[in-house]
Parts: structure tokens; sequence; C-alpha cells
């Protein structure tokens, strides 16, 4: 937050087209090399020497001064407004206190918005979940079940197995056995062990598939789901194959200390 807000500050009292010369001519210089906050500092003050504005700059303070930083960024929140909004719409469309909306206003919204919207949406509703009513209406204005992007697709999966949607099983169970990325399949499959639709299928998913996660991540989800991994028992040849190796190693090992032992008697 303060290093984000400093560059944010240095940005507006230079102007934005020269901080972002100057960063491209500081990437440029330094690229591949380890620099410290003195070393930007330097940089950055015989780059602007001739910008009486830097003066105002208290270095001090913003590099070792603690809390926040002393001059926050107003920032626009209007998208972030927005996406808020229509997640309160839609808790509203829940309680049948409003209609729901005519439109797809998410077709020209980003990602982000999107996002923003669902996470404010999952708040709204942590208490008590969406009706599954609502869930197929918002599916059916927004497709989010068919959504391409694993950020969005991700949430509305929470939401929907949270509101014991069992409309949205196959497309959850496929999402996390199609990927391995922790940041998804954890809390998806911690989801679908809390809810009365997904808890034997979220055990016997994970233990048909958890082949293709990484080692931390395997061990995490069974901690979660509650489950022992089997470890597997080595076949016949991969047991021959270890004991070849071990005689091997030994018989290095012999003759390493017979050649140790001839050279003390030469001595």
């Amino acid at each position: 937050m303060k290093g984000f807000t400093f560059l944010h500050y240095l940005e507006r009292l230079v102007g934005t087209e020269e901080f972002e010369a100057f960063f491209q001519t500081y990437i440029a210089k330094f690229a591949f090399k380890t620099l410290t906050s003195t070393d930007f500092k330097d940089f950055f003050l015989r780059y602007f020497e001739r910008t009486p504005q830097i003066k105002e700059i208290d270095w001090d303070t913003w590099y070792y001064a603690q809390g926040m930083p002393p001059i926050l960024p107003v920032l626009d929140q209007t998208m972030a407004k927005a996406s808020a909004d229509l997640a309160a719409k839609w808790y509203a469309v829940d309680n049948g206190s409003e209609v729901p909306p005519s439109s797809n206003e998410l077709t020209a919204w980003s990602t982000g918005q999107i996002t923003c919207f669902l996470d404010s949406l999952q708040i709204r509703t942590a208490d008590k979940p969406l009706r599954v009513s609502t869930i197929k209406m918002m599916d059916d204005i927004y497709h989010l079940a068919q959504s391409q992007n694993s950020e969005i697709l991700f949430r509305f999966c929470l939401l929907a197995i949270a509101s014991e949607d069992e409309s949205i099983l196959p497309v959850a169970i496929r999402f996390i056995t199609s990927q391995g990325r922790m940041k998804y399949t954890r809390p998806l499959y911690r989801r679908l062990h809390r809810s009365k639709i997904g808890r034997s299928i979220a055990i016997k998913t994970f233990l048909d598939h958890k082949d293709i996660y990484h080692p931390i991540c395997r061990k995490m989800i069974a901690i979660d789901l509650m489950v022992a991994i089997e470890k597997p028992v080595p076949s016949a040849s991969s047991r021959k194959d270890h004991l070849l190796l071990t005689s091997i190693f030994v018989a290095v090992a012999l003759v390493a200390v017979a050649f140790v032992r001839r050279d003390r008697k030469l001595r």
C-alpha cells in the first residue's frame, strides 16, 4: 500500500507523461540489477533535477515513518460502486423487493468489475445464501456457469454451491479436475464438502483425481476433507531396482574404504 501510494504521489507531482518516461528510462538503465531505495531516490532526483516540485518530497517520512502514507491517493470508485450496487440489487431480488435486471450489463464490464460484483454478493450472502431460483435467474441472464474465465467461474461456483444448486455440480467438478491451482481447488472442495449436495461427491472426486494435484495441494485438500491418502505400494520391479542401487552403493563404499586403508599402509 505504501509503495503504491508513494509512486502514485510521485506521478501526480511530476505529471503522468513525465513519470512514464522516467520509469521507462529507469527500467532500461537498471534492468537485471539489484537496487536499494537510496538508488531509486538518487536516480529520481537526477532525472527531475529541473523540476521544482520535487523539493516538496519528504523522503524520510515516506521511507521511514511508521503507519499509513502521509498522502493517500484519491481513487475513482465509479466502477467499484457499480459492482456493489448490482450486488445489492440481486440481494434485493432474492428477498423479493426488486425485479431482476432486464439486460446483461456484464457484457460491457471488465473481469475486475465482474469479480468485484460476485465478491460483494458473496459478502452479502455469507449468513444467508441466495435461493436456487435466484442463482438460476442470474445465470440465465449472465451465463456465468459457462464463463471461460477462471476467476469468474470460481466465484459463481462458490455462490451456487452455497445455495445448494445441484445444476452447478458438473461445472464445479469439471473445474476442479481440469486444473490444480490450490487457489481454486481447495476453497471449492471445502465448499462442496460443507454442502448437502456435494459432500460425498467431493470426497469421491478427490480420491479419484488426487494424483493430478501437486503433493502440497493434495495434502491440504485431504486435511480439509478429513480423508486419508494411501501411500502407493512399490511394485516388485521398483523394489528390485531399489535393492540393486543399494547393493551398488554398498560395493562402492567398500572399495573406497579398501583404498583408504591401502594408502595408509603405504605411508
